[in-house]
Formats: C-alpha cells, sequence, structure tokens
C-alpha cells in the first residue's frame, strides 16, 4: 500500500509539473491576446458612444473654422485654446464625416484610439529588458486601466495623444536621443500646451552643451506651426490659449475651495483666497516642476521618474479641472510601477465613470453633458483619487532609490519596484 501511495504521488507531482510548464508556455499569449482585447474596448466604446460635451465644442470649433481663420479663431473665440495644428484636425474630420457618413465623435477619437495603441508598444519596449512576460503584462495591464478607457474611447478630446508622446519624449531622453526626444515633446505641445511644464525638467536631464542644443533645436522645429499666430493673434493667443484655465471644479484643493464658499464660516476668507489661488497656481507648478528637475539631475533619475512627478503635481495643484486631463500621467507611471499605475487608474477611472454617469444624457449613442461642478458623492470619488495620486508622489520622492548617486535608473531598477 505503501509503494501505491508513493507512485500516486510521483504521478500527480508529474502532472502538476507538466501542467505548471504548459501554463508558463501559454501565459504570454493570453497577456497578449489580453492586451489586445483591452484596446479593443476602446474602440467598441467609442462606436457605441457621442462622448462629453467636448465633442460638441469640438464639432462647433470644426465648424467655425470653415468660415473663419485661425487668426481670427484665436483673436475672437472665448475657449479656443487648442494648437493650430489639431484645429486643423478637428475640422478634417468634420470633412470626413460628411464625405464619409460617420458621426464626427467616432473620427475626432481616432487619434487618441491611435495613441493608446502606441503607448502600449512604447510601454512594451520599456519593460522588454526586464523580460517579454513581464513586459506583455505590463501592457496588459495598461490596455484594460478604467482611466485610459474611458478618456480615449468615451470622452472626446485629444489629452491621451499629449499623453503618450509625454512617455515617447521621457523614453528618448532616457537614452539620450535629446532631439528626437525635443521633437517628441514639440508634438505633444501641438496637441497641447500643458507639456509646457516638462520643457525645463527634461532639459536638465543633458549632459552636455551638444544634448542641450538638439533638445531645444527640436522644440524650436517644433514651435513653427505657432509663430504665424503668435505673430498675427498675439494678444488673442496668448489670452486664449497661453492663460487659459479650465474651470475650478470639485478636484483637488479646487473641492475645497467650492466647499468652503458654500459654508457661511468660511465662505468669506474663500472667496478671497480662490481668485489669487487661481491666477498664481500656474506659477507654483512650473516652480515646483523646474525644482523637481534640478533635483531629478542632482539624483539621477530616470526621465520617466521626472515626467511623472511633473505631471502629477500638475494634476495635484491645477486651479482648473478637466476629467480627461486624469489621463496625463497614467502612461508614465506605467513605465515606472504597474502595481501603483493600476492602484491610480482605476481610483481615476471610477471617479470619472461616476461624473458621466451622473451627468449623462438618455438615448443612443451614449453621452454625458457637464452642466454643474461634480456633486456628492462623484466629488468624493475624486478626492479619493486626487489623495492615491498624493500617496504614490510620496512613496516615488521617498523611494530608496530616489537618490541613486552612482548609476541610473533602468527598466530593471524598475522591476524590483514592480
Amino acid at each position: 500500500m505503501p509503494e501505491k501511495l508513493k507512485r500516486l504521488r510521483d504521478y500527480l507531482a508529474h502532472l502538476l509539473s507538466n501542467y505548471g510548464a504548459h501554463v508558463r508556455r501559454f501565459k504570454f499569449p493570453i497577456l497578449c491576446g489580453l492586451a489586445v482585447a483591452g484596446l479593443l474596448v476602446r474602440i467598441l466604446l467609442a462606436l457605441v458612444s457621442e462622448g462629453s460635451n467636448d465633442v460638441g465644442i469640438w464639432n462647433l470649433w470644426a465648424t467655425l473654422l470653415e468660415q473663419r481663420s485661425l487668426t481670427d479663431m484665436y483673436s475672437s473665440v472665448e475657449g479656443f485654446n487648442h494648437p493650430p495644428l489639431i484645429a486643423l484636425w478637428s475640422l478634417a474630420a468634420l470633412r470626413l464625416a460628411r464625405e464619409t457618413g460617420l458621426r464626427f465623435a467616432i473620427l475626432l477619437k481616432v487619434p487618441s484610439l491611435i495613441a493608446e495603441g502606441c503607448a502600449s508598444y512604447l510601454l512594451w519596449r520599456i519593460w522588454r529588458s526586464v523580460g517579454s512576460l513581464t513586459a506583455a503584462a505590463a501592457v496588459a495591464a495598461f490596455a484594460w486601466n478604467l482611466d485610459s478607457i474611458l478618456v480615449s474611447g468615451f470622452h472626446g478630446n485629444t489629452d491621451p495623444i499629449c499623453a503618450m508622446l509625454c512617455l515617447a519624449s521621457a523614453i528618448f531622453i532616457q537614452r539620450q536621443a535629446f532631439f528626437v526626444g525635443g521633437l517628441s515633446l514639440a508634438a505633444a505641445l501641438n496637441v497641447k500646451l500643458i507639456p509646457l511644464l516638462l520643457i525645463i525638467p527634461l532639459l536638465l536631464q543633458s549632459r552636455t552643451r551638444r544634448q542641450a542644443l538638439a533638445f531645444l533645436a527640436a522644440l524650436a522645429l517644433g514651435g513653427v506651426p505657432f509663430l504665424p499666430f503668435l505673430v498675427s493673434a498675439g494678444e488673442g493667443f496668448y489670452r486664449h490659449a497661453i492663460a487659459y484655465n479650465s474651470i475650478p471644479d470639485n478636484w483637488g484643493i479646487g473641492f475645497f475651495l467650492n466647499s468652503s464658499e458654500q459654508n457661511p464660516r468660511f465662505a468669506a476668507a474663500a472667496a478671497r483666497i480662490a481668485p489669487i489661488y487661481h491666477t498664481y497656481t500656474r506659477y507654483l507648478i512650473m516652480g515646483a516642476c523646474a525644482i523637481l528637475g534640478a533635483w531629478g539631475r542632482r539624483c539621477r533619475w530616470s526621465a520617466y521618474r521626472i515626467s511623472f512627478l511633473c505631471l502629477a503635481t500638475f494634476l495635484i495643484l491645477t486651479p482648473g479641472f478637466g476629467v480627461q486631463y486624469t489621463v496625463y500621467v497614467v502612461p508614465l507611471l506605467f513605465a515606472i510601477n504597474v502595481r501603483r499605475a493600476l492602484a491610480y487608474s482605476f481610483a481615476s477611472g471610477f471617479f470619472i465613470f461616476s461624473v458621466y454617469v451622473n451627468f449623462g444624457m438618455r438615448g443612443f449613442p451614449w453621452r454625458s453633458e457637464f452642466s454643474a461642478n461634480f456633486p456628492l458623492p462623484t466629488s468624493l470619488f475624486g478626492l479619493v483619487a486626487w489623495m492615491v495620486l498624493i500617496a504614490i508622489v510620496a512613496r516615488e520622492l521617498a523611494s530608496e532609490e530616489s537618490c541613486p548617486q552612482s548609476e541610473q535608473v533602468t527598466a530593471q531598477t524598475m522591476a524590483h519596484q514592480h
């Protein structure tokens, strides 16, 4: 009897060993399939949804662009704050919609959907040095993060493109390709102006004058599309594009200011503080990013970490907010630490999902019309996401690897965090 039990034990051990080998063999294609499925979910969501108010605003601007010049738009259209090239894309999308019969909302989202695929590839390249299985897991996790799915598939704006290009810039800077890194950042600035925050921190990553000049030359090339309108609509361009502030909604510090203004005991103080905060916080954010860049140079932080911390600083302190802004840090955080990226992206994703549901309109395709500040409990979900981001930033700043004096942070060291 003991001999039979021994044979049975050996047989079961053999089966389990073979099962484990089969699981390891099929894990990689399963993860790749999950990644593709996550990207396809974005496309499906884009097909069955109209999106947020932003789609209607883009449609209006594209219609006006058929009748007016860009100079006139920058000079006289309140809220028209987007760079020239991406504005012209909205006009092209409107004309394509008429020619093809496709909805404008779908065509507007196509570049963002492509950007999500590009971000997945870039994350694969970053994590591949750790191992193909780890890279596939990171890409699959990114593909299924709720924040990116909702912003790229539903919202209807260009922020996922900008986030992907910020990641691309960080990759090239990390690899000492400063000219291409500068071109990537310049491309991001031609989508939205928020990545202006990264210019000084990434420039400080250069170790030689040649690297710095290459970076600045690439940025100068990327600035060419702006020049005609800086000349022809200088004041209007500054007022509507550069000095633009989003709505002071119930996110972060704005949540506390708005809540205080509704409390008789604190209303007077909040009313005095709010205009100052909305006017001058942009300079605080820019100064904080410059300090992070200088400290990151001294501590030899990776370009991914510096870029993430700067964009996270923007999200934590921003005086104006749109739910689509939450996506800016997502690809960069997945390049640093997958677990923290999942924690943030699902907290922020649940928040913006609640926003879309709260302002959802009846009918099909699905759409949301934001008509007021985020109400309770939606604003509390936003507060949770904001606090999660603060906790992640604190962990990154306090990390044992935050100041490796003798070596550059690589994907291998990032793997230890994961």
